[in-house]
C-alpha cells in the first residue's frame, strides 16, 4: 500500500525502495498538491528522477487527503527507515509539518522545497522554487539547527506570528487570487483593510522589558523574511535562541505608507513608530479580542505565551 497516492508508477517505485534500496538512502516526500499555482504535480517525476540519480530514494506522500493524515503520516514514519524528510508546499504545510514533528518528537532532517504563495520560511534559508538547485541542496547534505517558536506551550511555528492590522490576510485571501497573483493578492487585501484600521493597548513581558503601547500591528519574527517581503528584518537569525519583536504604533496615514517603504528597503527597525526588542520568550496581552495569525494561519486570541525553542528542528539550507 502506498501512503496518499494510487499512482502505479509510483507504486513501482515504493516496491523498488522496499525491496532492492535497503542499502541507499530513503527520503519522506510530503507534497501538497494544492499549494501556490499546484505546478508540484506537473515537477513530482523528475524530482524523483534527480535523486534516484544521485541513490536516494523517495516515497511521496500526498498531503490533506484525508482527516487522518496524522495518524497515517505517523504510521509511515514508524514503519519504515527514512533518513530525511522532504516537503512541497507554502508556509501553511509548512506549520502542519513543523507542529507534527515537534509533537511526536521526530528529528529527521527536513527539506523545503517552496511551492506556496509567499514562503518566508523557505527563502530565508535560502531555497529557490528552481527543482535542480534544490535537490543539489538536500543532496548536499548542508543542514542547519533552527529555532522552533511555540505558542502556550501547544502550538509551534517556525516563520512569525502576529496580530492586528493586515495580520489575517493570508488565511482571509481567496485561494484563486492567490495562485493568480501571488504574494500581490496580501497586499490588495491589506490596502483594501486601510480605511478600517483599528489601534489597541498591547503589553509585551520579557525577562528584560515590560512595555505598553497602542499599537495597530505587532509581529514576531523567526528570520529575516515576512509576508512575502525578502529581508523584512535583515538582522535576524533563525539560530540565535532569540525572537525579532516589532510593535507598529498607531501612526499618521503619511507614516504607515513610509513604514511600507522601510519594509521593502529593511530599515524597519530605525523607524520610531516601531518597537524593536529582542527576547528568548515573552507574554502579550491585550485589552481587545485580538485573534493572531501563525504562518500564515489562524491561531489563538490574546494573551498568550511565546517561547523559542533553541535549536529546533534540523533543516537542509543554501546558506
Amino acid at each position: 500500500m502506498l501512503y496518499g497516492q494510487n499512482n502505479p508508477c509510483i507504486v513501482l517505485i515504493y516496491a523498488l525502495v522496499i525491496t532492492g534500496a535497503a542499502a541507499m538512502d530513503k527520503g519522506l516526500f510530503l507534497y501538497n498538491p494544492k499549494s501556490g499555482d499546484q505546478s508540484i504535480k506537473n515537477k513530482i517525476d523528475n524530482i524523483i528522477k534527480k535523486f534516484q540519480k544521485s541513490d536516494i530514494f523517495l516515497v511521496p506522500f500526498r498531503m490533506f487527503d484525508a482527516m487522518d493524515d496524522d495518524k497515517t503520516l505517523k504510521k509511515l514514519l514508524e514503519s519504515e527507515k527514512f533518513s530525511f524528510i522532504i516537503l512541497s508546499g507554502g508556509d501553511g504545510s509548512l506549520n502542519y509539518l513543523v507542529n507534527f514533528l515537534m509533537k511526536n518528537g521526530i528529528n529527521l532532517p527536513l527539506g523545503v522545497f517552496p511551492c506556496g504563495t509567499c514562503n518566508d520560511f523557505a527563502r530565508g534559508i535560502g531555497m529557490t522554487d528552481n527543482a535542480d538547485d534544490w535537490v543539489n541542496v538536500i543532496t548536499s547534505g548542508k543542514t542547519s539547527l533552527v529555532d522552533t517558536g511555540c505558542v502556550n506551550g501547544d502550538r509551534y511555528f517556525i516563520g512569525n506570528l502576529g496580530g492586528g492590522a493586515f495580520a489575517g490576510a493570508s488565511y482571509n485571501t481567496n485561494n484563486e487570487m492567490k495562485r493568480a497573483l501571488g504574494p500581490a493578492a496580501y497586499y490588495l487585501k491589506a490596502l483594501g483593510e486601510l480605511p478600517h484600521i483599528d489601534s489597541f493597548k498591547i503589553r509585551v513581558e520579557t525577562r528584560n522589558y515590560s512595555i505598553e503601547e497602542n499599537v495597530i500591528l505587532f509581529i514576531i519574527l523567526n528570520g529575516k523574511n515576512a509576508a512575502g517581503f525578502s529581508n523584512f528584518l535583515k538582522q535576524a537569525d533563525v539560530s540565535d535562541g532569540l525572537f525579532d519583536i516589532l510593535l507598529f504604533k498607531n501612526a499618521k496615514p503619511a507614516e504607515l505608507v513610509n513604514i511600507l517603504v522601510k519594509m521593502v528597503s529593511s530599515g524597519l527597525s530605525d523607524d520610531r513608530n516601531i518597537v524593536y526588542l529582542r527576547a528568548g520568550e515573552c507574554r502579550l496581552e491585550s485589552d481587545k479580542k485580538i485573534q493572531i495569525c501563525i504562518d500564515g494561519e489562524q491561531g489563538p486570541f490574546l494573551p498568550i505565551d511565546v517561547r523559542c525553542i533553541h535549536p529546533g528542528l534540523k533543516i537542509f539550507v543554501n546558506y
